[in-house]
């Protein structure tokens, strides 16, 4: 059952936001104004705005999220260890919400969409702490790109994989359908990319090192079947790179892919040594049926 708060407001007028602040002292005014837009909170049963001016004897009631989520993470998990576990990240499902309020309250990632942060504290799995830093991400993947990732169980091991990716000691490997002929068969990208303005992310002199290693697997038909192995790990570096080598991501349809039912980047493989045992691990999730569907659509003469 959700967690309901019933009060009558007494006394003079006063906004809405202001008097659930002062309730639930341990929320900031920012989410309590989303959890109002969101409609887990109501005056006389009706949903009204933030700055609803309170008058007495009106009802508020307040709900807070429900620990819940349509997805099972046992339908994601493909490795379930002592420390951390590796799962599948579906294509479309962000990784965490947008709004950084989440990390300090938890709580509200089910005041929104789904995302994998709400799976994971739905029903996290065995040995998983819940007091962890962004509920153990130690890194994301575009809310469009589906594949491997691994989420850390302890603090400690958290922290130790934040660092082996800082130190670019963990490898990854993705696949990718580009729009046109790659001529290489092989290379490499070494181009910084950056914010500019607008808010977009792309290449730029001004920006952060990015550098891309990558394969062709196949040509056919117009389209390329590519293989990138990510030296460096910028938001959209791989779709930025893409996109400024000319053969940009087929379904991304904002670096200029030809359309297509989803972005056609998936995280194929993880590989990295356990930094508290010295293991040397690999993981992969198999490329999607959807991704070699549109592959096969693309490419068929």
């Amino acid at each position: 059952m959700a967690d309901k708060k019933t009060v009558i407001f007494e006394g003079y007028s006063k906004r809405l936001d202001v008097f659930v602040s002062d309730e639930l002292e341990n929320l900031s005014r920012s989410l309590v104004q989303k959890l109002i837009k969101d409609g887990h909170v109501t005056v006389n049963g009706k949903k009204v705005k933030p700055s609803w001016p309170l008058t007495a004897g009106e009802t508020v009631e307040i709900t807070l999220p429900q620990a819940h989520s349509q997805t099972k993470l046992k339908d994601l998990i493909i490795n379930d260890g002592k420390d951390f576990f590796a799962l599948i990240k579906p294509a479309g499902m962000l990784v965490h919400p947008q709004s950084p309020v989440w990390e300090e309250h938890p709580e509200t990632v089910f005041s929104s969409e789904e995302t994998l942060v709400s799976v994971i504290l739905a029903n996290p799995p065995k040995g998983f702490d819940k007091t962890m830093p962004r509920a153990g991400l130690v890194h994301r993947l575009d809310r469009e790109t589906s594949g491997v990732m691994i989420v850390a169980k302890t603090q400690e091991f958290q922290a130790e994989m934040i660092a082996a990716f800082a130190a670019r000691n963990v490898h990854k490997t993705y696949h990718a359908i580009a729009c046109g002929l790659v001529p290489d068969d092989e290379g490499t990208i070494d181009v910084p990319i950056g914010r500019v303005a607008g808010g977009k992310i792309k290449a730029s002199d001004v920006g952060r090192e990015a550098v891309t290693d990558y394969k062709v697997l196949e040509r056919k038909n117009g389209f390329t079947y590519i293989e990138l192995y990510p030296r460096t790990g910028r938001t959209n570096q791989l779709r930025v790179h893409l996109n400024w080598l000319g053969y940009p991501v087929l379904g991304d349809w904002l670096y200029e892919g030809a359309t297509a039912e989803r972005l056609m980047l998936h995280a194929r493989r993880i590989e990295f040594t356990h930094p508290l045992t010295g293991k040397k691990l690999k993981f992969e999730a198999p490329v999607p049926d959807d991704f070699l569907a549109a592959w096969e659509r693309v490419t068929k003469k």
